[in-house]
Order: structure tokens, then C-alpha cells, then sequence
């Protein structure tokens, strides 16, 4: 019987096994880098959302806040409509006392002069052809004075003294663009006269001009039928002339 030989093959399967691990580890790495970009998303859409979210509440809160400031100013602005009101009131004798009484009404009494002054300036500048218009100023200024009136006699009750006062009215205005106040000076010997008066009958009535500034003093007007007292100095410095004195005194110191 003959000798068998036999013979033995042997495979190598060492680059088989591994391309199996790289292809395992590929697909492990390829499923860590889906989760990790699946887990970023989810994060960015968290974020997105509590924006959105916190957005939202802004908005939401908004409204309620602008309410709140709408009242604030509303309040404030009716605290200031009660004040203004509450100055332009002229309080009655037993809501204070008597000096407080007279300054008061000496303020309105100056108002109604200065709105007595602008509409006889009004009709002096009017058409002369407008009849309706100049009826309705006339009236107006009619009224003025009547209420002007009411307010002196109500001044005079004031005063229990029997002594001479002076009343001081006074408008402000402008002389070649600088800015003056124009008071007229009225005597009173005899308080209880609507009317001022002086009591060796002299003109009681006379006016004057200051100046908001240091280096000039003040000007006398003087009364009705005097001639202005006006230095070269003013005259210079002002850039003005005694004629625009002459025609201040006619407009503004008020001898009516």
C-alpha cells in the first residue's frame, strides 16, 4: 500500500478581519458624529425656542407698561391743569389775607391793561372798512375795561388805610431790540377814588422806563403832557433817538 501524502493549505485571513474592524469602526464613528449633529440641532432649536419664548413675554409685558406710563403722564398733566387753575383763580377775602388779596388783584388789574393796550393797538391797525370787526373790538375793549372796573373796586375795598398809595403797571416791550419795561406810576391821595388823584391837583399819573441792563438807569416819562427826560448817553448807546422815546411813551405808558 502506497504511502499517502497529505497536503495542508493555510489561508491568511488577516486583512479580511481587518477591513471588518475599520468598516466596523466607520460606521461607529459615522453613528457618534450623527448624534453629536443630532444633539447640536436639538441644543440650537432649545436656544431658538427660549428666544422665541422670551420674545414673546417682552411683548406680552409691553402693552401693560405702556399703560402704566399712559396713566403716569395723565395724572401728571391733570396736577398741572389743577395748579395752573388753581393760579389763575383770584381767591376770595377768607381764603387769604389781605396782602396777598391786593397783589393778586393788582396782577389781574395789570393783565387786563396790557390786554386793553393790545386791542386798541389792533384797532389802530385795522381796515377802517371792516365795520363788523371794529364793532367786536370796541365791544371787546368796553368789556375789558368794565372788568378792569370790578377788579379796582374790589382792590380799593381792600384798603382800610386812608393814606396815599401808588399803583405801578407795568408792560414790557422792546426799544430797538432791547429789552425794557414800561411802568406807569398812578397816585392815589384819596384811596377810596376809583380814579387816581392827587390832592394839590397835579397830574397823577406818570410813567417811566427801565432797563435790563446795569450801565443804564431809568428814564422819566414823565406825565402825559411832559416831555421825556432822555440823556445822549441812552440815546447812543440804544442806537435810538428821542422821537422813538416820544413814540414809546405814546404806546406803551398808559395815561387812559
Amino acid at each position: 500500500m502506497a504511502d499517502k501524502t497529505f497536503e495542508s493549505i493555510n489561508h491568511n485571513y488577516e486583512p479580511v478581519n481587518k477591513y471588518i474592524d475599520d468598516q466596523a469602526r466607520l460606521k461607529k464613528s459615522v453613528s457618534s458624529w450623527r448624534y453629536a449633529k443630532s444633539t447640536a440641532l436639538v441644543l440650537v432649536a432649545a436656544g431658538i425656542l427660549a428666544v422665541l419664548l422670551a420674545w414673546a413675554y417682552y411683548l406680552y409685558k409691553k402693552p401693560h407698561r405702556l399703560v402704566s406710563l399712559s396713566e403716569i403722564e395723565d395724572r401728571i398733566l391733570s396736577n398741572e391743569e389743577r395748579i395752573i387753575n388753581n393760579e389763575r383763580k383770584i381767591p376770595k377775602d377768607n381764603e387769604v389775607n389781605t396782602s396777598t388779596a391786593e397783589n393778586i388783584l393788582k396782577s389781574e388789574i395789570n393783565k387786563k391793561d396790557q390786554k386793553i393796550l393790545n386791542l386798541q393797538e389792533k384797532l389802530k391797525n385795522i381796515d377802517n372798512q371792516d365795520t363788523e370787526m371794529i364793532e367786536e373790538l370796541k365791544k371787546n375793549l368796553e368789556d375789558l375795561r368794565n372788568e378792569k372796573k370790578k377788579l379796582q373796586e374790589r382792590l380799593y375795598e381792600k384798603r382800610q388805610v386812608k393814606t396815599n398809595v401808588i399803583h405801578f403797571q407795568q408792560i414790557k416791550t422792546k426799544l430797538n431790540n432791547a429789552d425794557v419795561t414800561v411802568t406807569t406810576r398812578l397816585y392815589y391821595d384819596d384811596p377810596t377814588n376809583l380814579s387816581p388823584n392827587k390832592s394839590d391837583g397835579s397830574d397823577p399819573i406818570e410813567c417811566y422806563v427801565t432797563f435790563n441792563r446795569d450801565d443804564l438807569q431809568k428814564i422819566e416819562l414823565g406825565t402825559k403832557n411832559e416831555p421825556p427826560r432822555v440823556s445822549k448817553y441812552h440815546m447812543e448807546t440804544l442806537g435810538v433817538s428821542f422821537n422813538d422815546f416820544v413814540n414809546l411813551k405814546k404806546s406803551k405808558c398808559q395815561f387812559n
